[in-house]
């Protein structure tokens, strides 16, 4: 029994050692639950690439190529580009879809409607931010011991902005992906794909980079105005082991539009 015990152990010794990186799936629902507004997440990490799959589109970040990858699995599409790119595709997209929505409007509040439309494209899409967004002051507050996720212990911290709570963050010391993948790095690289709306978010804030030398976020609950909480919690967590090509396209896969890649569905 003894040697069997020390067998097991070694066996899983050695998996350990031959993993390179992880495994992480997270459910996404609200309080009150809606079901049509749960998903599900597969994320995989490893070195310096995270992959996100949901449904059949796979999202690739490739922080050392500064690159981003969408792949199609149905219709065999992929998109792949800079941010920069991206963000320009995006806007031509958006405009080009400004001007579907026209089609058949009356002609005398087609220009009024453009210019509305035109305005939401130029709030989302500034090329000067106003640096007040990058401005904000966060206080990270320990509150005690939260609820097992995940079959792991965690500790509960509420995050606030002028006293105002703004999310409940629980995190698993003991779960090291935090220490193991460089989450800095892919949240300068996230900002760049959204500067306003992800620029200026705690989770690209000096104080989230301190909290996550804690451990690793196992559940996220953020308070919305009308009450309602949206739920990010992890399933599992995972070692797994990976190789370059599974974070690659395939090789019979075509290079399309964001559109036809199916961007805006996933």
């Amino acid at each position: 029994m003894i040697k069997t015990g020390l067998f097991v152990m070694l066996q899983c010794l050695a998996l350990a050692g031959f993993s390179n990186g992880w495994h992480i799936t997270t459910r996404y629902f609200s309080i009150p639950h809606d079901e049509s507004a749960t998903r599900v997440e597969e994320v995989f990490l490893y070195k310096g690439f995270m992959r996100m799959e949901i449904g059949a589109l796979t999202t690739i970040f490739s922080i050392e190529k500064g690159e981003i990858t969408y792949i199609n699995h149905t219709n065999k599409m992929f998109w792949q580009g800079k941010p920069q790119r991206f963000l320009q595709e995006v806007r031509a997209e958006l405009e080009a879809s400004i001007e579907e929505k026209l089609v058949g409007v009356n002609p005398a509040n087609r220009a009024e409607m453009r210019a509305m439309y035109m305005e939401m494209i130029d709030a989302s899409f500034q090329d000067n931010l106003d640096n007040e967004q990058y401005q904000r002051s966060f206080t990270v507050e320990k509150q005690g011991v939260g609820m097992p996720v995940a079959n792991y212990n965690t500790q509960r911290y509420g995050i606030f902005e002028n006293g105002v709570l703004l999310e409940t963050i629980l995190i698993a010391p003991d779960l090291p992906i935090a220490q193991e993948f460089d989450f800095v790095s892919l949240s300068h690289f996230l900002s760049q794909l959204a500067p306003g709306a992800y620029g200026a978010s705690f989770e690209s804030s000096q104080e989230y980079f301190n909290l996550l030398q804690q451990g690793y976020p196992v559940r996220v609950d953020i308070t919305r105005g009308d009450g309602s909480v949206n739920v990010s919690e992890v399933v599992s967590a995972k070692r797994y082991t990976y190789k370059p090509s599974d974070f690659e396209v395939p090789s019979d896969y075509q290079f399309g539009s964001l559109t036809s890649v199916g961007v805006w569905e996933g």
